[in-house]
């Protein structure tokens, strides 16, 4: 029978992004076991992609843009990706607003917005290394908990021992279920439409939020004059707006953000997806963790989903390099408990913001507008504020993971 120190099942932005966190470990003997349904190859082709590497964009923040740099895989992805330098946030039907600058943060970009997949094509360009076997396409049946870890059992009936298994799969992680891990999930009544458009003038490298009763919608910069559009409707609108003629799309998507953009002139694809704050009742056991979404999945209206991730992959990367290199056992709960705790406010804070803001601007209580008008407001008169709000929103309101321990 085969085993390893470390077997990740899915080998979507997490599972693979926790390869390469781990490189300091299987620079010194690691075995790792990367394990996913669909192929890890694709010739360019849209229609061979992998699923978790779609046509959809992802906010970058600055500080996952750090955390890939460090790893040497964001030279990779940056010809493609598009730096937010300014965010407008606004309430429609309110004067008040606030602005974002990267220059105020003296940095180059407060973001960078990356289509999945390029983002996919950087990670797994680097995954088969010493030390990392790739399973794909390949599918775990079976989770057997047992004193040297964790027993997988492949759908062809081979097996794998494990001395620590990190899940990685999705929201509705069937091996999670399959060991009586519970998932909350907080339904909005919403779905995100996804998709891209073009307006009549250059978006000079700002982003934009804008809030309404019925929901957020965000323009985020791609090409020059190309936007990705996440908009966010009720579940009873969202057939009907996905049906609609792209000149009638396009209308009443200008009528949602006015002209700031100038005039919207095509769009591309259109998806959606329903949108739910998923949160697991546990994201530790003995020689298990969780991560991404099977642990939490966001509303994206703050765009934080991926980053929330990407940072608690880099803590508990920073806790098993460290751990190995020390040659303490990798399933030991203690350790596992410790990256936890690390993680704990980091995404309480996120989550809260997250599931917050749509519910706040989305509110028709009276009273509440003004509220969030002076809100905005408040932000736009007080420069420490606005920075640390936009600090939080780049990823650097908490302490970053040590990505290469030394011995």
């Amino acid at each position: 029978m085969a085993r390893t120190d470390i077997a990740i099942i899915g080998a979507g932005m997490v599972g693979a992004s926790l390869v390469h966190l781990l490189r300091p470990a299987l620079q010194q003997g690691l075995s790792l076991t990367l394990i996913e349904r669909q192929p890890l190859r694709w010739d360019g082709d849209f229609a061979s992609r992998p699923p978790s590497f779609d046509g959809r964009a992802t906010a970058v923040s600055y500080g996952s843009q750090q955390i890939l740099q460090r790893l040497d895989l964001w030279a990779a992805m940056a010809p493609r990706a598009c730096a937010i330098e300014h965010i407008q946030v606004s309430d429609q039907g309110y004067f008040g607003q606030t602005q974002l600058h990267a220059d105020e943060q003296k940095t180059d970009a407060l973001g960078y917005i990356v289509e999945n997949a390029v983002i996919g094509q950087g990670l797994l360009a680097g995954l088969e290394q010493p030390g990392v076997t790739l399973r794909a396409p390949a599918q775990v049946s079976a989770v057997q908990m047992n004193a040297a870890g964790a027993l997988l059992t492949f759908s062809d009936g081979q097996q794998l021992q494990t001395a620590l298994l990190i899940l990685a799969d999705g929201a509705r992680s069937e091996l999670a279920q399959q060991l009586g891990i519970q998932h909350a999930r907080k339904t909005y009544g919403t779905h995100a439409l996804v998709t891209q458009v073009q307006a009549s003038q250059p978006h000079q490298h700002w982003a934009y939020e804008r809030f309404s009763e019925h929901g957020p919608i965000a323009f985020l910069p791609l090409n020059q004059r190309d936007y990705a559009v996440v908009w966010t409707l009720p579940d009873e609108q969202i057939d009907t707006v996905l049906a609609l003629p792209d000149a009638e799309f396009l209308a009443q998507l200008q009528a949602r953000i006015g002209y700031r953009l100038g005039q919207l002139q095509r769009v591309g694809e259109r998806a959606s997806y329903p949108l739910a704050l998923v949160q697991s009742n546990e994201q530790v056991r003995r020689s298990l963790v969780l991560l991404g979404n099977a642990a939490h999945s966001l509303h994206p209206v703050a765009g934080q989903g991926f980053n929330l991730a990407l940072r608690d992959t880099a803590a508990l990367a920073e806790h098993l390099n460290r751990a190995f290199l020390a040659g303490q056992p990798l399933g030991e709960l203690s350790l596992l408990q410790a990256y936890e705790q690390q993680q704990r406010q980091d995404q309480r804070n996120t989550i809260m913001a997250s599931d917050l803001l749509p519910r706040v601007f989305g509110s028709t209580v009276p009273g509440l507008g003004l509220l969030r008008n002076l809100g905005l407001l408040g932000l736009t008169a007080a420069p420490t504020a606005r920075r640390l709000f936009a600090r939080h929103a780049m990823g650097l309101g908490q302490r970053a993971a040590t990505l290469f321990p030394s011995h």
